[in-house]
């Protein structure tokens, strides 16, 4: 440690010479303190060039990181074009700017691609066939697929999540395919371990009709699997270590909500906690046309945490997700946008995440920051923080035919390095 001091010292000293001396080169460099000051407000992409500049330059970086962590996880856009051309783009929360993600290589993830909700690593992009089932290695999808068995029951809408090391496919079977014995709403766990897949009990019945990614809401955490339907609020939670399900319950905050999305929660203590997002149609006397709230659940029992109080998203927020309709003058046309189903997607982890218009990602999105835990228990009232709108990102727009699936994950200084050195120095 002593050595390590005397040469940072005798490198410190050997520089202040040079610039006495008049070397125009001294005057350039960074070293220390002003290094990792100035690295503190560099954006991602350049902070992933800066860390391969030289030695100095990686400690300040990752020492910068120490000081200040980046909490909030990037939104990454998946585009798959026609013909199997596949686009994606990563926002940055902290640039607040998106960054274009280099094409992966053609074999690298399979053109149909869906998502896998992953607690520990945050979202990502895989491809489900009769052969096997692949998952992108990097959350930018840009990496080479981690592949394995498909999944006994032919699928072709389930939900698939990640959790410690299991992966776990729900509901979304071909009712047309299936034999004797196998369900709709049936349940799959694969250890990760190099076994097969396992079947466990299936979806409980109060899902049990909506039982495929389509109706159900998912969020997955480092324990479980919650699941929500989209439209009613039954809810509940699959353990895959302990194979088995949780209570089945109507999440019923607010009666008058028509759409329900849900995201992991902040971490307190050894239980869970959820954020449940609800859509509905504001009054007709209102500015706006639909009001998003936000309230905490527990992870455990599905009921709202007594002590928390609904968080609502800006109503200038909320009116960018679904912009009123300037062609319905009429009585008649302004009751058929208030019969109309809201439809909101929502991803995110402990620290934040973002809420989308699922019918037309193309509208933007609102990322949301969760309030921070403070002496290993939640800070009492409301969990939102802050809500800050995000721009449609331009891979989507350039792709108006396209489908896009929006995911959300941490995003690191390694799975930048590629799309650094693709796109050239910033």
């Amino acid at each position: 440690m002593a050595a390590g001091v005397r040469a940072h010292d005798l490198k410190h000293r050997r520089h202040q010479d040079n610039r006495r001396d008049g070397d125009p080169d001294a005057a350039a460099y960074l070293y220390g303190d002003v290094l990792e000051s100035v690295v503190e407000r560099v954006p991602a992409p350049d902070l992933a060039a800066a860390a391969r500049v030289s030695r100095e330059w990686l400690r300040a970086v990752r020492a910068a990181l120490r000081r200040r962590p980046r909490r909030l996880p990037w939104l990454v856009a998946h585009v798959q074009a026609r013909g199997g051309r596949r686009r994606a783009a990563a926002y940055d929360p902290c640039a607040g700017a998106w960054l274009d993600v280099p094409s992966p290589p053609r074999h690298a993830t399979p053109s149909h691609v869906r998502l896998l909700r992953d607690g520990a690593r945050g979202d990502r992009v895989c491809a489900l066939s009769l052969s096997g089932l692949a998952v992108a290695g990097d959350p930018l999808g840009a990496a080479g697929c981690v592949s394995m068995a498909a999944p006994r029951v032919w699928r072709v809408d389930p939900v698939l999540a990640a959790v410690g090391g299991r992966v776990v496919a729900l509901g979304g079977a071909c009712r047309l395919a299936l034999a004797d014995g196998e369900d709709a709403a049936a349940v799959e766990v694969h250890d990760g371990l190099g076994g097969g897949w396992a079947a466990c009990d299936p979806i409980p019945d109060a899902l049990r009709d909506s039982a495929s990614a389509t109706w159900l809401a998912a969020a997955a955490t480092d324990r479980r699997v919650y699941l929500v339907e989209r439209a009613t609020g039954w809810a509940s939670w699959f353990d895959p270590a302990e194979r088995r399900w949780g209570p089945a319950r109507r999440l019923g905050p607010d009666p008058a909500v028509t759409a329900w999305g849900v995201a992991p929660g902040r971490a307190v203590g050894a239980g869970e906690l959820l954020v449940l997002f609800g859509a509905k149609r504001a009054d007709k006397e209102a500015e706006c046309t639909a009001v998003i709230q936000a309230w905490e659940v527990d992870g455990d029992t599905l009921e709202p945490i007594p002590s928390a109080s609904s968080d609502a998203m800006p109503l200038e927020l909320s009116e960018r997700l679904f912009p009123r309709d300037d062609d319905a003058d009429d009585e008649d046309d302004i009751d058929d946008i208030d019969g109309e189903r809201l439809s909101i997607g929502v991803c995110g982890n402990a620290a934040g995440g973002y809420v989308y218009n699922a019918a037309e990602p193309s509208r933007g999105a609102v990322m949301y920051e969760l309030r921070e835990e403070e002496e290993g228990k939640a800070k009492k009232g409301s969990a939102v923080a802050r809500w800050e709108w995000v721009p449609c990102a331009p891979a989507v727009q350039a792709e108006p035919l396209g489908r896009a699936i929006l995911a959300c994950s941490p995003v690191g200084l390694d799975d930048l390095a590629a799309a650094v050195a693709s796109t050239g120095p910033h």
